[in-house]
């Protein structure tokens, strides 16, 4: 009886040592906690063709690709995201929305015509190209710890191997700027203020104005600004589209107007000129205007946020010849407001809307003679008028 009691002991032990040990931490991969290691992308059937990306396809994947899972030292569910560049080196590269798990990945055709607008930097226009683009998958796991109290992963996320294929984009439909969320380009160094930063916006950095009538990219907010303004032969310039970067950014070499390259861009007498910039398709012109008959000797916003009692003053840009007005100012709440001229309603601009406080001219308008009252967005903004072209911004601080 005893011999049986001592074997029933040795078994329960046995039991707890193997319970113990199923229960103990994965032993992970080494190249998976320093991300070096890597897994296999197949080559899709098609890979030696064009795929051709269509507007009436938007819904449907282009392909589906099909992979090997990471060796992670254990079982693991693997979220994949497909990751597109133009070069192998994914140096610059763009993320679809939709992620998958599982090894069979597809990629939306939507996805990847938005993704290829976005590394051509704005919209395709005819006649479109056909594009040598690579792709690779990105891996994650959520699960992986050093213990079941530890909340920081130690798995870091592993890439695929790349692999090429030909892609013809499809033209994205474009939209009056009223639709979409644009993107401004400005102009920065007039009369040597080079100020590149939130700080400068109104002083030395002005942005173009949309155009009304013309189209904008939903996906990148590209389309055609217009400034018209007055500058000196001796002042250089630039043009730039984000905010404290000159990437990218327009210059001059050897009297052309070049893209991310060149000196400033100068004028070649004193006076007034138009800017035109298309940054779909990447072109700019600079033409000679008309000096405007009207200047005035104040400009300021006045609404519902002052029980519409005075004029908030904006400042004028001395380097426009006083044409380009803006101040800074903080809504407290949703507010409508108007711009006037010498502190008096016979000269005052708002939307083109039928109606006031419409939300589609908050950000950007050409500013209508007489117009509807304009939305200010609880925020501070600083809002900036050209009263030659009468298009104001209100760009958030």
């Amino acid at each position: 009886m005893k011999a049986y009691k001592n074997i029933f002991w040795v078994l329960l032990l046995a039991l707890g040592f193997w319970a113990c040990d199923d229960d103990a931490d994965p032993i992970i991969n080494s190249a998976a906690e320093d991300g070096t290691l890597t897994f296999q992308l197949n080559e899709p059937g098609y890979s030696n063709f064009t795929y051709v990306l269509k507007e009436a396809n938007a819904d449907l994947d282009m392909e589906e690709l099909t992979c090997s899972q990471p060796d992670y030292g254990f079982t693991a569910a693997v979220t994949y995201t497909t990751e597109v560049a133009m070069s192998s080196d994914f140096s610059t590269f763009e993320s679809l929305a939709t992620t998958v798990t599982g090894e069979k990945v597809g990629v939306n055709t939507k996805e990847m015509n938005k993704a290829l607008i976005a590394l051509n930097d704005g919209a395709f226009s005819e006649p479109l190209p056909s594009l040598q683009v690579y792709i690779r998958l990105k891996a994650v796991i959520s699960d992986a710890t050093n213990n079941p109290v530890d909340n920081d992963t130690i798995v870091k996320p592993l890439y695929s191997n790349s692999i090429s294929i030909n892609i013809k984009p499809y033209i994205e439909p474009l939209y009056p700027y009223s639709e979409v969320t644009v993107t401004p380009w400005y102009i920065v160094g007039l009369g040597g203020n080079w100020e590149n930063s939130t700080d400068g916006l109104g002083s030395s950095l002005i942005p173009l104005g949309v155009v009304s009538g013309d189209k904008y990219d939903a996906a990148s907010g590209n389309g055609t600004f217009v400034y018209t303004g007055y500058f000196e032969a001796s002042s250089g310039f630039k043009l730039i589209r984000d905010v404290g970067s000159y990437n990218p950014q327009w210059g001059m070499t050897d009297g052309e107007y070049t893209y991310n390259t060149g000196d400033n861009i100068t004028v070649a007498a004193d006076g007034y000129y138009t800017i035109t910039l298309n940054s779909i398709d990447n072109k700019l012109t600079i033409e000679e205007a008309t000096a405007p008959a009207t200047t005035y000797a104040s400009m300021g916003i006045i609404g519902a946020f002052n029980e519409w009692s005075e004029d908030v003053s904006m400042t004028a840009n001395e380097n426009t010849e006083s044409h380009v007005w803006y101040t800074s100012y903080t809504f407290e709440s949703n507010q409508e407001y108007k711009i006037r001229a010498n502190g008096g309603w016979d000269v005052n601009w708002g939307t083109p809307s039928s109606s006031g406080g419409d939300a589609a001219y908050a950000s950007v308008a050409i500013g209508k003679s007489g117009g509807s009252n304009i939305l200010g967005v609880k925020g501070t903004y600083v809002i900036i008028f050209n009263d030659i072209d009468g298009y104001y911004w209100a760009i958030n601080k």
